[in-house]
């Protein structure tokens, strides 16, 4: 039997090098905060070509999806511009070579 420690870590593994950056970001924090400003230089730093692919990839999925909202869901076009705002300013600091 597999436990919950090691079930973790191979879910973990199976995820992308920036998704993991994220959930270590997030680790100490309630399931409804935000990862703060403040950490992302550190997640930048630790990002390179791949991640900053997934990135502009996530940032062009979240424009998709923001023009399938209906007019009347405010809180959900809030909560897409605030992630598109966070991808944004994270890959603003990655330096590529």
């Amino acid at each position: 039997m597999i436990s919950a420690t090691t079930k973790h870590h191979v879910i973990r593994n199976k995820m992308s090098r920036l998704q993991n950056l994220l959930l270590q970001a997030k680790e100490g924090l309630q399931p409804w905060e935000r990862i703060p400003g403040a950490k992302l230089p550190v997640i930048a730093a630790q990002c390179g070509v791949a991640e900053l692919a997934e990135i502009r990839a996530r940032i062009g999925a979240l424009q998709q999806e923001l023009s399938t909202v209906e007019d009347w869901d405010g809180d959900t076009q809030d909560d897409i511009h605030l992630t598109i705002a966070f991808f944004c300013k994270l890959a603003d600091l990655v330096e590529t070579p």
